[in-house]
């Protein structure tokens, strides 16, 4: 699932640094609104989401409101593999937003080596059950 949101278009025409400063914008605020925390309470880059307060269900929640704004699939082991906000930004910059803009990826096989394939499959199947449930 990849389609141009209004999003994306604004990311396009900004520079790399402005686009990753627009996603650590946009993920601190979805993980602000998760944790049902003020626009002026920071979320540090990087903390544990989980050991602020964050529920598995809540990330998942976070995960298909970042997929309706960038209208792009996000790996669900990536959001519990390094929990914070600073790895989310990373995994966004540097594997999502090249897939969007055309930029091409300069670190993909660091993003690519932080989430086990068995660790994967364990997340998935969690969610899964979570869902059908």
């Amino acid at each position: 699932m990849t389609t141009t949101t209004p999003l994306v278009e604004q990311l396009r025409a900004l520079s790399r640094p402005e686009r990753r400063s627009r996603v650590e914008e946009l993920a601190r605020a979805e993980l602000r609104t998760a944790l049902l925390m003020s626009a002026d309470e920071d979320v540090p880059l990087d903390q544990n989401y989980f050991d602020l307060g964050l529920t598995s269900l809540r990330v998942s929640e976070i995960k298909q409101r970042l997929e309706a704004q960038l209208g792009c699939a996000i790996d669900t082991a990536v959001l519990f593999a390094v929990p914070t906000l600073g790895r989310l930004v990373e995994y966004l910059q540097d594997e999502i937003l090249p897939k969007l803009t055309g930029e091409p990826a300069i670190t993909r096989e660091k993003a690519a080596g932080t989430v086990p394939a068995g660790r994967k499959a364990l997340v998935d199947d969690l969610l899964n059950d979570l869902y059908q449930a």
